[in-house]
């Protein structure tokens, strides 16, 4: 991204004339961080643009999970603001105002766009915006940015990276997040034609579980049909670390198609910078039961009502060795079980629950509930880990290849089932209390489909009572 700076006499640069392909003449120098353009213009001020990596207008880099590994945000050397067909334009709806703290590529291309395309009414501080886009009536050029517009139709567009990535709302957010937005589709495509593809595949890595799999499926499924694109899955025969053969005899997953070929498929260069935007993280809890098979789904049924019946029943969700060892941060960071025990014995107690249903995968938190809770707690069997066994910065995954006996491998039977029997018995609970914020737990809400009588979500903490 380029940034908007003051005429250094003292850089010796190239000089670039003022212009609508600015941007695009400057891109087209092959810039690296740091390198610096004059600007001359016919009537003002002239100026330099400097460029920056967008990399580096990102969270800090130990938010981000230790398998990870940069960089987490695309270029954008080449994009075109006038193909509105490859734009997601959805990401401005709801919007009714606009307004930006610094005058950079981004905020122009936008402040263009909107303006040409929407409705909406763009605020700035700086006159220099005027430069690049005559004056127009929703065009604001003010001393101050307004304090008294709605908050809930605002687009803020902030100098530097605050909010609105991770909690979903995504109306507060740094240069590159919003542009990256929009552009989205473009970045994909790297300047080939949207014409020649019908399909799209998204690299899912082998560490990702079932929870992850069929939540980004869905997601995936939704988001580019926008474009007319089918999403499908290559991968020589697995779907994460799961074999497709076994995950479609037990969830109804649409993966494959006979047509779809390197020709007339899109790639997504990253999974990481896709997830960074509302055209994705936006599609709220996106799959229902539909996604399971009739066969599996009755068993499932069968299963809890053998063990429930008519019991009222709290399920509750503690996640803890594999968040632990993946290294997640911030509000991904789940709440421990001795956090929990308070609002639990709150609700078995006020709500009157007859059992507790536990789903989890860390063998400490098992049995603190056990202790805590004693005969109440009922909890599937399933392989089980405790933290002091983990090694540091280990990835849960490799940790159960070489501990379990080769029950791992290519069993998703033995490995998996059992964990999502558990997640479609909390699903069937009368309430829901999870840990924090995860796939498993959305799978569960979507599942439930609002009909929990109370719910809550440590370290997000959303909260539904009725």
């Amino acid at each position: 991204m380029y940034r908007i700076e003051e005429y250094d006499r003292s850089a010796d640069c190239k000089t670039l004339i003022l212009s609508p392909d600015l941007f695009h003449e400057a891109l087209a120098e092959d810039p690296k961080s740091g390198r610096r353009f004059h600007v001359k213009i016919k009537s003002g001020d002239d100026f330099d643009i400097v460029y920056y990596d967008n990399n580096d207008d990102l969270e800090p880099l130990d938010s981000y999970p230790k398998y990870q590994k940069p960089p987490f945000m695309a270029s954008y050397r080449v994009y075109d603001e006038n193909d509105t067909q490859t734009l997601w334009m959805g990401f401005f709806d709801g919007v009714t105002n606009m307004v930006f703290e610094e005058l950079n590529e981004y905020t122009i291309v936008l402040t263009k766009l909107v303006l040409r395309e929407t409705d909406i009414d763009v605020y700035c501080t700086d006159e220099r915006i005027l430069y690049f886009v005559p004056g127009q009536e929703r065009l604001h050029v003010v001393k101050d940015l307004p304090k008294d517009l709605d908050p809930d139709s605002l687009l803020t567009i902030q100098k530097e990276l605050a909010s609105g990535i991770e909690d979903g709302t995504f109306r507060t957010l740094s240069s590159t997040y919003a542009f990256h937005n929009v552009f989205v589709l473009q970045w994909i495509l790297n300047g080939r034609d949207l014409s020649h593809f019908r399909f799209i595949t998204v690299d899912i890595s082998d560490w990702a579980g079932i929870g992850a799999i069929l939540s980004y499926v869905a997601r995936y499924q939704i988001a580019f049909s926008r474009f007319g694109l089918k999403f499908v899955h290559i991968g020589n025969g697995y779907l994460g670390k799961y074999r497709t053969e076994e995950l479609t005899k037990f969830f109804a997953l649409d993966l494959e198609d006979a047509e779809a070929d390197e020709e007339n498929t899109l790639v997504v260069p990253s999974f990481m910078a896709l997830s960074k935007t509302r055209f994705l993280k936006g599609i709220p809890h996106s799959i229902d039961q539909s996604v399971l098979t009739d066969r599996f789904k009755a068993e499932m049924d069968e299963y809890y009502d053998g063990l429930f019946g008519e019991e009222k029943v709290l399920g509750v969700m503690i996640r803890g060795t594999d968040y632990v060892t993946s290294g997640m941060t911030g509000d991904r960071v789940m709440a421990s079980a001795q956090q929990m025990e308070p609002l639990i014995r709150e609700w078995v107690s006020k709500y009157g629950f007859d059992r507790v249903f536990l789903a989890t995968e860390d063998a400490d938190a098992l049995a603190y509930m056990h202790q805590a809770f004693g005969h109440l707690v009922v909890a599937l069997s399933q392989e089980r880990l405790k933290k002091s066994d983990l090694k540091q910065n280990e990835i849960i995954s490799d940790y159960e290849k070489e501990h379990a006996d080769g029950m791992y491998e290519e069993k998703l039977e033995d490995t998996t089932i059992n964990y999502f029997y558990a997640l479609y018995m909390l699903s069937r609970c009368d309430s829901f209390i999870s840990s924090g914020r995860c796939n498993g737990s959305d799978i569960v809400l979507s599942f439930n489909n609002g009909h929990f009588s109370h719910f809550y979500k440590f370290a997000v903490g959303l909260e539904k009572t009725s």
